[in-house]
């Protein structure tokens, strides 16, 4: 019995570092986004300086 909660131990070990990798992995994306979007605002937003007045 004592091997079966140590190998319960360890699963249960395993599935937590899994849920804190996966959690890493998904901010690093939301933050390569987050990036990646404000980088594209910047190049849509009109530059006043492009436009002549007529």
């Amino acid at each position: 019995m004592p091997d079966v909660a140590d190998d319960l131990d360890k699963l249960l070990s395993e599935i937590r570092t899994t849920i804190s990798d996966n959690k890493r992995f998904l901010e690093k994306l939301l933050d390569e986004a987050a990036e990646d979007d404000a980088g594209i605002e910047a190049e849509t937003m009109p530059i006043e300086e492009e436009f002549e007045e007529l």
